[in-house]
């Protein structure tokens, strides 16, 4: 596939003949298939059909004075893996042209159902057993509390998302001892054979009931399907309302989960008093791996002044450096870039940095691909005398 196609005319076309590549970011509508490659990017349903690391199995690339030709091959053990250095080299190693990945038959049937919790730890716990059980869903994703609100409060008149709760979940809820202020709303992904779906349905729903969970349907789930791309757009839009908004997200360890989530809404929350403005922050754990997740936040304040870049970077400097200090990752999928490269040598050591930026000079002596990307110095967004910026 030529790496310029965008997501939607790839799929439009893939689905014509019966496949799909199952990759949905939620850039899809307007980022391509080079663009997901170069980014190292996951989708939603990447619980089932992998991040583009796992997609992607050969590719082409122009470098200078050469190209890159790696084979589509189910596995290797050719030396240290060049496919990877391609993966998130963010256009420092070339421009990648075509590329070869996994492809999978339309499935069957295609549900997303609902659940809430009592809390958002109690999600949690339920995405880890759901990843280490016999299941092998789509997606699943569950919200903390403020997201949960925000998910209900941008739910559609017609739906029963708009009134909070039906009258009759609301009463169980209550029933149960439960605080409605507290509750975190999951979304589970199943796709499959109708006889498979309705298997892994009532492996989930055990899980999420030992957990103390209540499902309530595919409504809600049917209504974040029809929104999935809506929500990164809306960030322009309050811009221009003097609203900054904007999203970090990591991964941990499962030990470390709930650790990341409390510590690092404390830290936004405490840079956007301390800056004297409004604001507020809410995440959601987005992935599921064996060992971990990847739990993603969003933060919004309320700064139309000449300040609010610097607002913007106090916020998302103390969000960052949470991330490092409760055991994360700079990115889980969004890449490193400018903003999150000053914690590099926090998060795969100074020898780590060594390397990469060998590795971008070796091939880039004259600093011509994307310099200042990954490897870089200085303040984020701000240029400095290195070498690099």
């Amino acid at each position: 596939i030529q790496a310029g196609v965008f997501g939607p005319d790839m799929e439009e076309q893939l689905q014509a003949r019966g496949w799909t590549m199952g990759h949905h970011p939620d850039s899809f509508v307007w980022s391509t298939l080079g663009g997901w490659i170069a980014t190292r990017s996951s989708g939603m349903q990447s619980d089932k059909y992998g991040d583009i690391a796992d997609i992607c199995r050969g590719l082409r690339m122009v470098m200078p004075g050469q190209i890159l030709s790696l084979r589509p091959l189910p596995s290797t053990s050719s030396g240290p893996s060049v496919r990877e250095m391609v993966l998130g080299s963010e256009g420092r190693l070339g421009i990648i042209t075509s590329a070869w990945v996994n492809v999978h038959r339309i499935p069957e049937v295609r549900e997303i159902q609902a659940y809430f919790f009592p809390t958002y730890e109690d999600g949690l716990k339920a995405c880890e057993q759901i990843v280490s059980s016999d299941a092998s869903v789509m997606m699943a994703r569950v919200s903390d509390a403020i997201e949960t609100q925000y998910i209900m409060a941008n739910g559609k008149r017609s739906s029963k998302l708009s009134s909070l709760l039906s009258k009759g979940i609301e009463k169980i809820m209550l029933a149960k001892g439960w605080d409605l202020e507290q509750i975190a709303m999951a979304f589970v992904g199943f796709e499959g054979s109708a006889n498979h779906v309705t298997y892994e349905k009532g492996l989930i729903g055990k899980i999420v009931r030992a957990n103390g969970g209540l499902g309530v349907g595919k409504g809600p789930g049917t209504l974040y399907d029809q929104k999935k791309y809506d929500t990164p757009y809306i960030r322009d839009f309050m811009l221009d309302h003097g609203m900054i908004c904007d999203v970090s997200e990591t991964s941990t360890p499962w030990r470390y989960a709930v650790e990341i989530h409390t510590r690092t809404v404390a830290a936004a929350l405490k840079a956007i008093e301390e800056r004297g403005v409004r604001g507020t922050v809410f995440c959601h754990l987005s992935h599921s791996y064996h060992s971990g997740a990847c739990q993603y936040f969003t933060f919004a304040i309320a700064d139309d002044s000449d300040g609010a870049m610097d607002t913007y970077d106090a916020v998302k400097r103390a969000i960052q450096q949470s991330f490092m200090d409760c055991r994360g990752t700079v990115s889980h999928h969004h890449g490193v870039g400018e903003e999150h490269s000053p914690w590099m040598d926090q998060d795969i050591s100074p020898a780590g940095v060594f390397i990469q930026r060998t590795l971008f000079e070796g091939v880039d002596p004259g600093r011509n691909l994307n310099p200042g990307k990954i490897v870089h110095e200085g303040r984020p967004g701000i240029s400095s005398n290195s070498r690099d910026a």
